[in-house]
């Protein structure tokens, strides 16, 4: 007999048959069960390891024994003739074809009932229930009632879960991938990212920004929790699961004051064009969600733009994520992830666009974060916007980029209209409610500055550099407690940003020490941030401690020089600096700075006739500086006698000290504006009684004290009590510095004192 043939009269095909169909119908069982209670993959990969490892065994089982009315023997033992594979084998059929039943049934359930037709894009199984929580069953009666309070809960929800400014509040957290495939899981971060650009379109609901709510990837902690750090009252959460060549989305809508789920859907796809079903599950996710809550609002397609490169999309997340973390150091390794966006996928613009954003946020200068030219910023970050335009002229990334190299440039105005065209796209989009603060600011328009910041912090709470330029305003508007701890809440996400804001908070303070100590801390953590160098130069400068001053580093040296008043140096220094970079607004506004310092009016006034921009005003105005400097351009021009152009640069001083008044930034910076402006106005009495209530805030900037403009009350006794109080706070200060970096300093092996310093002074 055949081996073949043997195999048929020991049963050991049907066998093999009935153990593969199944372990088929097990596994689609369980990967039903497994999702629903949450389980990790593993549980399934091992299930389908067993079972393939248990076929050869029952293979084997069938050769070498046969069930008999006494129970299972041996082949060997069984008398020829006395066998009973026969009956045997009548059972395996009867048993294959009862699972196959069950098979054809699942597949038609699976197929027809849970799938879509062909004019049905999504599938419709909403429902809606509250938890129940402990040893309570939910009886069909319950389930009625809920589903009516549900829907009652509906009704009322435009109004009752609307927040104090009128809208219904959500955030969308990243969906989890529950497939053991990594490239699904850029998949499942983008399904919430294009949910997040899609809910932001509605003018009723306010979505908690991309940068906050990506903070909780992977985090476990209650929804009531996350809910609450968000500032929202509706989380939508979700998971992605592959299995073949079918995606499957979930997605649950949660109430999170009392915990309840209000929504839930399931949503599955054959997987072809991964991007195409991202953009047509978050559009129905969206629709779903707008009905559930109320809002009833035609919703166009997201903004944001795919890659098919998985590759390039992962580079895309970390470099933007990298970027937002701010800091020379988070930058440029964002930089290098974006250039290897772009490479992988030349066409993809929103990795052009945001390459462009970390490029222009290296540029040199006190405010930013490298050392990069101007010339040099424009020229690689305008190749990126230009690319990114060829691709698609609107889109909001765009529109931020082309906003951040505005700043560069110094165009205030377009800073602001760029950003709020980004903002018109996309209203939750972090970098461009960041940057709009930053505009009106610099345009002196404070208290929508103000207005502009709590916005920003209510939809990103959690934003890094959002929070870490609100700490200096919220300081020195009367709330140095608050300041300080929202600096001290950044350190989970960016130790750096945490030191920074600290410093600021306490420099509000007039603690110099403490102010140091953070930023020494910054220091050691990323010591090329210019940022950070600029601000320690300064501190040592206040202090008194030149020396310091200027060796922190090469590119702050010519300031450091400016503030020691070593006047002629620091024009030597920056003339050198202007030729290197010759359309840094800063160097020439600070060159004009220390010509005038040197009492040349005439020189100075024409440097800063090169560096005005039109603003909010309808005049031009010296933009670097603030009003110090528009006021010493007031000044240099009285010097010369051009009356009706200090007439005009003087009424913007004006608005801009009451703008700022009124926002609240009254800290002793305010009252000296106030006594320039005063002095200027031909009023000494008024300038020196808002010196003194400058001097009664804590002002501790001696070398402003030897500011030309004051020359008309320098030889009041008051003033001279002013300057005795001011120099007595630069002496505690210079003190305290002295001790910190001579005997507590915190970082000795990364930066330390020259010898001399702590020896000379004795501390």
């Amino acid at each position: 007999m055949s081996l073949l043939s043997e195999l048929h009269r020991r049963n050991v095909v049907r066998v093999g048959i009935a153990y593969t169909v199944f372990a088929w119908l097990l596994l689609q069982v369980t990967d039903v069960v497994m999702e629903n209670i949450g389980a990790p993959d593993w549980v399934m990969q091992a299930l389908l390891f067993l079972l393939l490892l248990g076929l050869l065994p029952a293979l084997i089982f069938a050769w070498v024994f046969e069930l008999t009315p006494e129970g299972i023997k041996r082949e060997s033992e069984i008398a020829e003739g006395v066998s009973v594979v026969h009956q045997t084998r009548r059972k395996l059929d009867t048993l294959i074809i009862a699972t196959l039943v069950v098979v054809v049934a699942y597949l038609f359930w699976e197929g027809r009932l849970r799938q879509p037709g062909a004019d049905a894009p999504l599938a419709s199984s909403t429902q809606s229930q509250q938890d129940v929580t402990g040893e309570e069953k939910l009886t069909g009666m319950a389930a009625l009632r809920q589903q009516t309070e549900a829907a009652a809960r509906a009704a009322e929800r435009v109004n009752s879960n609307a927040d104090s400014d009128g809208k219904t509040s959500i955030a969308v957290l990243p969906f989890v991938n529950l497939s053991s495939d990594p490239e699904q899981e850029y998949f499942s971060d983008g399904i919430s990212e294009e949910l997040l650009n899609v809910l932001a379109q509605i003018p009723a609901l306010r979505v908690a920004a991309r940068t906050s709510s990506f903070q909780f990837k992977g985090d476990n902690r209650d929804i009531g929790e996350i809910a609450d750090l968000l500032k929202v009252g509706h989380v939508l959460e979700g998971s992605v699961r592959k299995a073949g060549t079918r995606l499957r989305i979930t997605a649950q809508l949660i109430e999170a004051e009392g915990g309840f789920h209000l929504w839930s859907e399931t949503y599955d796809r054959e997987l072809e064009d991964i991007f195409a079903i991202q953009d047509d599950i978050s559009r129905a996710i969206a629709d779903a969600l707008t009905a559930e809550l109320g809002l009833g609002t035609e919703l166009s397609p997201g903004a944001s733009k795919a890659t098919a490169n998985t590759a390039a999309y992962e580079a895309f997340l970390k470099g933007r994520a990298l970027v937002n973390q701010r800091g020379n150091q988070a930058i440029t390794a964002g930089v290098g992830e974006l250039e290897r966006a772009v490479r992988l996928d030349p066409n993809y613009a929103p990795a052009r666009a945001q390459l462009a954003i970390g490029i222009a946020l290296l540029a040199a200068g006190s405010g930013s974060y490298g050392d990069l030219t101007v010339a040099e910023v424009n020229e690689r970050a305008g190749e990126q916007i230009a690319a990114a335009e060829a691709l698609d002229n609107n889109f909001a990334e765009l529109w931020a980029a082309r906003a951040i190299l505005a700043r560069t440039n110094f165009d205030e105005q377009g800073h602001l209209n760029y950003s709020e065209r980004a903002l018109a796209l996309r209203p939750n989009y972090a970098d461009a409610l960041n940057w709009r603060v930053n505009a009106l600011n610099s345009l002196g328009l404070a208290e929508q500055a103000v207005q502009a910041r709590e916005e920003l912090l209510q939809i990103d709470p959690l934003s890094v550099v959002g929070r870490m330029n609100a700490v200096t305003f919220i300081a020195i508007s009367g709330e140095p407690e608050r300041a300080l701890a929202i600096a001290r809440s950044l350190a989970a996400q960016s130790p750096w940003a945490s030191h920074v804001a600290q410093a600021r908070a306490y420099r509000s303070q007039g603690q110099s020490d403490r102010q140091m100590e953070q930023l020494l801390l910054a220091y050691a953590l990323d010591s090329r941030d210019m940022l950070v160098n600029f601000d320690i130069s300064n501190v040592f400068s206040n202090s008194g401690l030149y020396e310091e001053s200027v060796r922190i580093d090469r590119k702050v040296r010519p300031w450091a020089l400016l503030n020691a008043a070593r006047f002629e140096e620091a024009e030597q220094a920056l003339r050198r600096e202007l030729l290197a970079d010759p359309g840094a607004l800063e160097i020439t506004t600070s060159l004009a700075k220390s010509i005038y310092l040197q009492g040349r009016y005439a020189e100075a006034v024409e440097l800063w006739r090169q560096t005005l921009i039109e603003t909010h005003y309808g005049e031009a105005v010296y933009s670097n500086g603030g009003e110090f400097g528009t006021a010493r351009l007031v000044f240099s021009l009285r010097q010369l006698g051009e009356e009706e152009a200090a007439s005009k640069q003087f009424e913007v001083l004006e608005q801009l000290l009451a703008s700022r008044g009124a926002a609240g930034f009254t800290d002793h910076w305010w009252y000296f504006g106030q006594t320039i402006v005063a002095i200027l106005k031909g009023d000494a009495a008024a300038g020196l009684e808002a010196l003194l209530q400058a001097d009664a805030k804590g002002f501790d900037a001696l070398d402003l004290l030897n500011e030309p403009i004051l020359d008309a009350i320098r030889t009041e006794p008051a003033f001279e009590i002013v300057r005795q109080n001011v120099a007595g706070r630069a002496t505690d200060n210079r003190e305290a510095v002295l001790t910190l970096i001579c005997q507590n300093n915190p970082v000795p092996d990364y930066w330390r004192p020259l010898e001399a310093t702590c020896s000379a002074n004795g501390p």
